[in-house]
Formats: structure tokens, sequence, C-alpha cells
């Protein structure tokens, strides 16, 4: 009966544990990079290899509904300026514009090159960090994210990539900005998750600043209303 009672209190710590990393914000993290060399080629998520009849498939999760009111565009924006911890590399000073009100969360002591600010709700967000040294093109860059999903993310949640892109836009700075956007819905935990990952070279041709703007699948106007203000206003300070 103790070991029953001992392994129930040890499930309940993990559920606790999982449920409060969600709303922390966890949820704005980004595969980390799981393989080096060349990327393979740009397309959809590939279904997994179909299972053996000694490992039953898992379904894919029906996401549970949302009923938040859309995140409303033509938002008001703050600047804020930070200093990040590239590993192996120099701090950096940033500044980025993100919407009024949206505050920065707790600092990851294992993410030291990247800050999030999130809404009062915790729901939606946007991640800067600092590419350092830069090493590769945005395009590159968004074909190994695509590589990593693959193999960081389980098939049962239902990875779902709606659009790729590159493109070159033109900074607050007046100097044009060679990006790449990679844009993507999953079920992390319950509800369907809206995510856009952007790798920008504000200097030349490689990927200094990859940023994120997570919300719900309603958010998508006002979200890329947030990401355009990001781009366009993220620098390096000194």
């Amino acid at each position: 009966m103790r070991r029953v009672l001992l392994a129930g209190l040890l499930l309940l710590a993990l559920a606790l544990g999982a449920g409060s990393g969600y709303y922390a914000g966890d949820y704005l993290d980004t595969p980390e990079p799981t393989a080096s060399g060349t990327a393979g080629p740009l397309g959809e998520i590939s279904p997994s290899p179909t299972p053996t009849p000694n490992e039953p498939s898992i379904p894919v999760k029906t996401p549970v509904p949302n009923n938040l009111e859309p995140l409303e565009t033509g938002l008001d924006y703050a600047n804020h300026t930070f200093t990040v911890s590239p590993k192996d590399a120099e701090p950096v000073q940033l500044s980025v514009e993100t919407p009024q009100g949206w505050r920065m969360a707790t600092r990851d002591p294992k993410r030291p090159g990247e800050v999030k600010y999130l809404d009062k709700l915790r729901e939606r967000g946007v991640r800067v960090e600092a590419v350092a040294p830069a090493k590769e093109t945005p395009k590159d860059e968004m074909a190994q994210l695509i590589v990593d999903l693959k193999k960081s993310q389980a098939p049962e949640n239902d990875v779902r990539i709606s659009s790729q892109t590159t493109d070159v836009i033109t900074g607050d700075d007046g100097e044009s900005r060679s990006v790449a956007t990679l844009i993507y819905t999953f079920i992390p935990n319950e509800t369907l998750r809206y995510v856009i990952v952007r790798w920008i070279a504000i200097n030349g041709e490689l990927t200094n600043v990859e940023m994120s703007i997570t919300g719900l699948p309603q958010d998508a106007p006002a979200l890329d209303e947030v990401l355009q203000r990001a781009t366009a206003s993220v620098s390096e300070v000194g």
C-alpha cells in the first residue's frame, strides 16, 4: 500500500511540474539544435515510420478549444533594452519594441542568450535571442529548425508547417535586413499554439537575431503585426 501511495504522489508531482512549465511561458521555446551539417530540403513534416506490432501508435491529440477573444490589431508599443549573453560569445545589448503592457518573463539561466515578453494572460509572447557568432543565413537557419522540429516533437503533437518564406525588409535604421520566416502550429499540451519564428540578418547576410511570436490561431493578424514591429525595431545598442 505504501508503494502505491508513493507512486501516486510521484505522478502527481510530475503532472504539476508539466503544467507549471506551460503557464510559465515555456511554450515559447523553440527546439534546441539536434543535428549538424547541411540541413535537408524544406517541406512539410513527414509522417513518422509505421510502428511495429509491438509499438502501438499514439493518436494525435485533439486540441481543447481556447475561447479567448482574439488579440486586437492596432496595438501601442513600448521599447525595451536588455543585455543577453549568447553561449561562447560576448554579451550583447539589444533593443526591441513589443506591445505595451507585455512584461519580461523570468530569465531562464539555461538560455542566457534570450529574453521573453508575455501578455498579462501569459498566452501570447515575444522571444528575442541574439545569435552569436553569426554563422548561417536566415534561410539556412529556417531549414535547420524544420529538421529539429521533426526530431524534437512527438507525432501526437501534430506539428503542421503553414508557411516558410524569405524576404528583405527595411529596418527602422533605414537599412535592408534579410529575413526568413517559418509559421507552424502544434499541440504541446492541450490547446493549439500558433508560432511564428523569424531569423534576421541585421548587419550583412548572416543571422544575428532570432525571434518567435507565439499565441493562439485566432491571434494570427495581430501576431503578424507584432512580428513586423519587432523585426523593424530590433537593433544592437552601443
